[in-house]
Protein backbone atom coordinates (compact mmCIF):
# COMPACT_ATOMS: atom_id res chain seq x y z
CA UNK A 1 0.00 0.00 0.00
CA UNK A 2 2.87 2.17 0.69
CA UNK A 3 4.31 1.94 -3.28
CA UNK A 4 0.94 2.79 -4.20
CA UNK A 5 0.79 6.22 -2.37
CA UNK A 6 4.03 7.00 -3.26
CA UNK A 7 3.89 6.46 -7.13
CA UNK A 8 0.65 8.49 -7.31
CA UNK A 9 2.43 11.20 -5.34
CA UNK A 10 5.16 11.35 -7.93
CA UNK A 11 2.86 11.08 -10.61
CA UNK A 12 1.07 14.66 -9.39
CA UNK A 13 3.86 16.18 -8.84
CA UNK A 14 5.50 16.11 -12.37
CA UNK A 15 2.05 17.03 -14.05
CA UNK A 16 1.55 20.57 -14.75
CA UNK A 17 -0.73 22.53 -16.49
CA UNK A 18 0.44 25.48 -19.15
CA UNK A 19 1.71 26.73 -22.00
CA UNK A 20 5.43 26.60 -20.89
CA UNK A 21 7.09 23.99 -19.07
CA UNK A 22 8.83 26.49 -16.76
CA UNK A 23 7.23 29.57 -14.96
CA UNK A 24 7.72 32.40 -17.52
CA UNK A 25 9.59 34.57 -14.77
CA UNK A 26 12.09 32.26 -14.53
CA UNK A 27 12.14 32.41 -18.44
CA UNK A 28 12.68 35.87 -18.04
CA UNK A 29 14.92 36.55 -15.02
CA UNK A 30 17.27 33.42 -15.47
CA UNK A 31 19.63 33.98 -17.99
CA UNK A 32 20.32 30.31 -19.09
CA UNK A 33 23.27 29.21 -20.90
CA UNK A 34 23.42 30.95 -24.04
CA UNK A 35 25.70 31.76 -26.89
CA UNK A 36 24.56 35.01 -27.32
CA UNK A 37 25.40 34.98 -31.12
CA UNK A 38 25.54 37.94 -33.58
CA UNK A 39 23.61 36.89 -36.50
CA UNK A 40 22.31 38.45 -40.32
CA UNK A 41 18.86 39.37 -40.10
CA UNK A 42 17.26 40.79 -43.39
CA UNK A 43 20.38 43.05 -44.42
CA UNK A 44 20.86 43.96 -41.15
CA UNK A 45 22.29 42.06 -37.45
CA UNK A 46 20.08 40.88 -34.90
CA UNK A 47 22.10 40.24 -31.21
CA UNK A 48 21.50 37.82 -28.25
CA UNK A 49 20.35 34.75 -29.90
CA UNK A 50 21.24 30.94 -29.65
CA UNK A 51 21.34 30.11 -33.46
CA UNK A 52 21.30 31.37 -36.78
CA UNK A 53 19.12 30.40 -39.42
CA UNK A 54 19.91 30.52 -43.45
CA UNK A 55 16.65 29.39 -45.45
CA UNK A 56 16.97 29.22 -49.30
CA UNK A 57 14.42 28.18 -51.87
CA UNK A 58 14.27 28.44 -55.50
CA UNK A 59 11.25 27.68 -57.51
CA UNK A 60 12.89 27.17 -61.06
CA UNK A 61 13.04 30.58 -62.16
CA UNK A 62 14.00 32.83 -58.86
CA UNK A 63 15.33 32.59 -55.45
CA UNK A 64 14.45 33.87 -51.77
CA UNK A 65 16.84 33.62 -48.73
CA UNK A 66 15.78 34.05 -45.37
CA UNK A 67 17.74 35.17 -42.15
CA UNK A 68 16.68 34.46 -38.73
CA UNK A 69 17.58 34.57 -35.37
CA UNK A 70 16.44 31.83 -32.57
CA UNK A 71 16.17 32.71 -29.06
CA UNK A 72 14.93 30.42 -26.02
CA UNK A 73 13.90 27.10 -27.86
CA UNK A 74 14.41 25.47 -31.07
CA UNK A 75 11.33 27.24 -33.53
CA UNK A 76 12.48 25.50 -36.52
CA UNK A 77 12.45 21.98 -34.73
CA UNK A 78 8.87 21.21 -36.97
CA UNK A 79 10.89 22.66 -40.35
CA UNK A 80 14.15 20.60 -39.32
CA UNK A 81 12.38 17.26 -38.85
CA UNK A 82 11.31 17.75 -42.80
CA UNK A 83 15.34 18.34 -44.10
CA UNK A 84 17.84 16.24 -44.24
CA UNK A 85 20.81 16.56 -42.00
CA UNK A 86 19.79 17.31 -38.92
CA UNK A 87 19.70 14.69 -35.95
CA UNK A 88 18.15 14.51 -32.41
CA UNK A 89 21.55 15.18 -31.20
CA UNK A 90 22.30 18.78 -31.70
CA UNK A 91 19.88 21.63 -32.92
CA UNK A 92 22.57 22.44 -35.66
CA UNK A 93 23.05 20.90 -39.25
CA UNK A 94 21.74 21.82 -42.63
CA UNK A 95 20.35 19.99 -45.23
CA UNK A 96 17.65 19.67 -48.68
CA UNK A 97 13.84 20.14 -47.00
CA UNK A 98 10.65 18.19 -47.87
CA UNK A 99 7.63 20.69 -48.45
CA UNK A 100 4.18 20.86 -47.32
CA UNK A 101 1.54 19.66 -49.18
CA UNK A 102 1.14 23.72 -50.73
CA UNK A 103 4.49 24.27 -51.18
CA UNK A 104 5.13 24.89 -54.75
CA UNK A 105 9.50 25.33 -54.61
CA UNK A 106 11.33 23.12 -56.43
CA UNK A 107 14.48 23.18 -53.91
CA UNK A 108 14.47 24.66 -49.92
CA UNK A 109 17.43 24.11 -47.70
CA UNK A 110 17.79 24.87 -44.32
CA UNK A 111 20.58 25.62 -42.36
CA UNK A 112 20.85 26.31 -38.70
CA UNK A 113 24.35 27.21 -37.02
CA UNK A 114 26.21 28.27 -33.72
CA UNK A 115 29.17 31.04 -34.41
CA UNK A 116 28.73 34.20 -34.79
CA UNK A 117 27.28 36.05 -38.41
CA UNK A 118 27.57 32.45 -39.81
CA UNK A 119 24.24 32.70 -41.32
CA UNK A 120 26.12 35.34 -44.09
CA UNK A 121 25.24 33.00 -46.71
CA UNK A 122 25.03 29.04 -47.11
CA UNK A 123 28.72 28.62 -47.10
CA UNK A 124 29.55 30.34 -44.19
CA UNK A 125 26.20 28.13 -42.35
CA UNK A 126 27.72 24.76 -44.00
CA UNK A 127 31.66 25.73 -42.83
CA UNK A 128 30.36 26.26 -38.87
CA UNK A 129 28.04 23.44 -38.85
CA UNK A 130 30.71 20.80 -40.11
CA UNK A 131 33.50 22.58 -38.11
CA UNK A 132 31.76 22.04 -35.09
CA UNK A 133 30.12 18.71 -35.74
CA UNK A 134 33.44 17.43 -36.73
CA UNK A 135 34.86 18.92 -33.84
CA UNK A 136 32.43 17.59 -31.28
CA UNK A 137 31.91 21.14 -30.64
CA UNK A 138 28.04 20.91 -31.04
CA UNK A 139 26.01 23.03 -29.20
CA UNK A 140 23.98 20.17 -26.94
CA UNK A 141 19.84 20.90 -27.75
CA UNK A 142 17.98 24.15 -26.30
CA UNK A 143 15.26 22.74 -23.57
CA UNK A 144 11.71 22.11 -25.10
CA UNK A 145 10.02 24.57 -22.88
CA UNK A 146 6.99 25.01 -25.12
CA UNK A 147 4.05 23.10 -24.64
CA UNK A 148 3.28 20.08 -27.27
CA UNK A 149 0.45 21.18 -29.80
CA UNK A 150 -0.71 18.91 -32.08
CA UNK A 151 -4.42 18.76 -31.62
CA UNK A 152 -6.49 20.77 -34.69
CA UNK A 153 -8.89 23.71 -33.60
CA UNK A 154 -10.90 25.87 -35.23
CA UNK A 155 -10.10 30.02 -34.79
CA UNK A 156 -11.09 33.17 -36.15
CA UNK A 157 -8.45 34.50 -38.95
CA UNK A 158 -7.34 37.26 -40.58
CA UNK A 159 -8.16 37.20 -44.45
CA UNK A 160 -5.67 38.83 -46.62
CA UNK A 161 -6.94 40.01 -50.25
CA UNK A 162 -4.11 39.54 -52.44
CA UNK A 163 -3.39 41.55 -55.84
CA UNK A 164 -5.59 38.79 -57.95
CA UNK A 165 -8.57 39.01 -55.60
CA UNK A 166 -7.85 35.89 -54.19
CA UNK A 167 -7.93 35.63 -51.00
CA UNK A 168 -5.57 33.87 -48.42
CA UNK A 169 -5.41 33.03 -44.24
CA UNK A 170 -2.89 35.70 -42.37
CA UNK A 171 -0.77 33.03 -42.42
CA UNK A 172 -0.63 32.10 -46.61
CA UNK A 173 -0.49 35.87 -47.05
CA UNK A 174 2.47 36.97 -44.70
CA UNK A 175 3.94 33.85 -43.22
CA UNK A 176 4.22 30.89 -45.37
CA UNK A 177 7.30 30.07 -47.57
CA UNK A 178 7.75 32.24 -50.72
CA UNK A 179 6.19 29.45 -52.90
CA UNK A 180 2.73 28.38 -52.58
CA UNK A 181 -0.52 27.61 -53.95
CA UNK A 182 -3.54 29.73 -51.96
CA UNK A 183 -6.32 27.41 -52.32
CA UNK A 184 -4.46 24.57 -50.63
CA UNK A 185 -2.50 26.55 -47.78
CA UNK A 186 -6.01 27.79 -47.13
CA UNK A 187 -6.88 24.29 -46.52
CA UNK A 188 -3.85 23.85 -45.07
CA UNK A 189 -4.25 26.18 -42.41
CA UNK A 190 -8.40 24.82 -41.80
CA UNK A 191 -6.92 21.45 -40.76
CA UNK A 192 -3.14 22.36 -39.14
CA UNK A 193 -4.74 24.92 -36.79
CA UNK A 194 -3.31 24.51 -32.99
CA UNK A 195 -3.31 27.89 -31.23
CA UNK A 196 -5.82 31.12 -31.75
CA UNK A 197 -4.17 34.40 -31.20
CA UNK A 198 -6.20 37.68 -30.63
CA UNK A 199 -4.22 40.99 -30.50
CA UNK A 200 -4.29 44.81 -30.52
CA UNK A 201 -1.35 46.65 -31.54
CA UNK A 202 -1.72 50.81 -31.19
CA UNK A 203 -5.89 50.44 -31.93
CA UNK A 204 -5.91 48.01 -34.29
CA UNK A 205 -7.21 44.55 -33.72
CA UNK A 206 -6.96 40.94 -35.11
CA UNK A 207 -7.68 37.41 -34.53
CA UNK A 208 -5.12 35.35 -36.09
CA UNK A 209 -5.11 31.19 -36.42
CA UNK A 210 -1.85 29.93 -35.79
CA UNK A 211 -0.64 26.48 -37.36
CA UNK A 212 1.28 23.62 -35.94
CA UNK A 213 4.58 24.42 -38.05
CA UNK A 214 4.59 27.77 -36.53
CA UNK A 215 3.02 28.01 -33.09
CA UNK A 216 6.53 27.82 -31.55
CA UNK A 217 7.46 30.71 -33.41
CA UNK A 218 4.73 33.01 -32.00
CA UNK A 219 5.01 31.61 -28.43
CA UNK A 220 8.85 31.96 -28.19
CA UNK A 221 8.89 35.65 -30.21
CA UNK A 222 5.89 36.60 -27.55
CA UNK A 223 8.60 35.73 -24.94
CA UNK A 224 11.55 37.14 -25.95
CA UNK A 225 9.41 40.42 -26.72
CA UNK A 226 9.18 40.29 -22.66
CA UNK A 227 12.81 39.65 -22.42
CA UNK A 228 13.46 42.83 -24.69
CA UNK A 229 11.02 45.12 -22.96
CA UNK A 230 11.66 44.00 -19.55
CA UNK A 231 15.52 45.45 -19.93
CA UNK A 232 13.57 48.79 -19.72
CA UNK A 233 12.38 50.56 -16.79
CA UNK A 234 10.22 52.81 -19.03
CA UNK A 235 8.31 50.37 -20.47
CA UNK A 236 5.01 49.14 -18.48
CA UNK A 237 4.25 45.62 -19.04
CA UNK A 238 2.43 42.30 -17.81
CA UNK A 239 1.74 38.81 -18.40
CA UNK A 240 -0.11 36.11 -17.39
CA UNK A 241 -0.53 32.48 -17.93
CA UNK A 242 -3.13 29.92 -17.05
CA UNK A 243 -3.60 26.38 -18.00
CA UNK A 244 -6.08 28.00 -20.91
CA UNK A 245 -4.73 31.07 -22.00
CA UNK A 246 -1.73 33.26 -22.19
CA UNK A 247 -2.19 36.88 -21.99
CA UNK A 248 0.33 39.80 -22.57
CA UNK A 249 0.48 43.74 -22.51
CA UNK A 250 3.03 46.10 -23.64
CA UNK A 251 2.99 49.58 -23.36
CA UNK A 252 6.22 51.76 -25.20
CA UNK A 253 4.85 55.36 -25.41
CA UNK A 254 7.64 56.36 -22.95
CA UNK A 255 9.87 54.69 -25.93
CA UNK A 256 8.12 55.51 -28.49
CA UNK A 257 9.73 58.89 -29.35
CA UNK A 258 13.10 58.01 -27.67
CA UNK A 259 13.79 54.19 -29.28
CA UNK A 260 13.87 53.80 -32.50
CA UNK A 261 14.58 50.00 -32.48
CA UNK A 262 11.55 49.41 -30.52
CA UNK A 263 9.10 51.93 -31.77
CA UNK A 264 9.62 50.34 -35.53
CA UNK A 265 8.63 46.90 -34.38
CA UNK A 266 5.77 47.34 -32.02
CA UNK A 267 2.81 49.80 -31.77
CA UNK A 268 2.25 52.13 -28.57
CA UNK A 269 -0.02 49.55 -26.55
CA UNK A 270 -0.08 46.12 -27.54
CA UNK A 271 -2.10 43.54 -26.47
CA UNK A 272 -2.22 39.81 -27.39
CA UNK A 273 -3.53 36.22 -26.07
CA UNK A 274 -3.08 32.78 -27.16
CA UNK A 275 -5.93 30.19 -26.24
CA UNK A 276 -6.66 26.47 -27.45
CA UNK A 277 -10.29 26.25 -27.50
CA UNK A 278 -12.59 26.58 -30.41
CA UNK A 279 -13.07 29.89 -31.73
CA UNK A 280 -11.68 31.50 -28.42
CA UNK A 281 -10.15 34.46 -30.30
CA UNK A 282 -13.44 36.36 -31.32
CA UNK A 283 -11.92 38.99 -28.98
CA UNK A 284 -10.06 39.56 -25.50
CA UNK A 285 -12.88 38.55 -23.74
CA UNK A 286 -13.82 35.22 -25.06
CA UNK A 287 -9.62 34.48 -24.80
CA UNK A 288 -9.77 35.24 -21.40
CA UNK A 289 -12.80 32.67 -20.55
CA UNK A 290 -11.18 29.97 -22.72
CA UNK A 291 -11.55 26.98 -20.69
CA UNK A 292 -9.98 23.97 -22.42
CA UNK A 293 -6.56 23.58 -20.99
CA UNK A 294 -2.70 22.02 -21.86
CA UNK A 295 -1.17 19.40 -19.92
CA UNK A 296 2.52 19.22 -20.04
CA UNK A 297 4.05 15.74 -18.90
CA UNK A 298 7.32 14.94 -16.52
CA UNK A 299 9.16 15.22 -19.89
CA UNK A 300 8.83 18.93 -20.29
CA UNK A 301 9.36 19.30 -16.67
CA UNK A 302 12.69 17.63 -16.38
CA UNK A 303 13.79 19.99 -18.78
CA UNK A 304 13.33 22.67 -16.62
CA UNK A 305 16.79 21.75 -14.09
CA UNK A 306 18.89 22.39 -17.60
CA UNK A 307 18.24 25.52 -17.38
CA UNK A 308 19.59 26.21 -14.15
Amino acid sequence: MLHKIIFLILLFVTICNGFFSINISTIIHESPNRLNLTCSYYGGIIEYCDYCVYQFFYNGSSTTIYYDCIQITNTYKSISNRCQGFSDKTDIGYGICSPLSFELFDLSILCICATNMCNTNFTTCRSSVDYQVGSNLSPSLLPSIIADLSTPISCFDTIIELNDAENASYYCAELASPYINITECNEYVMNNTVLCQYFITDGLSAPLAITEDIYLMALADTISTIIQYNKSPNIEQFYNETSSYFYDYSDVTDNYVNNDSISNNSGIISKKCFCIQNNCNYNLTTCFHANRSISVGSNAISKLFSLS
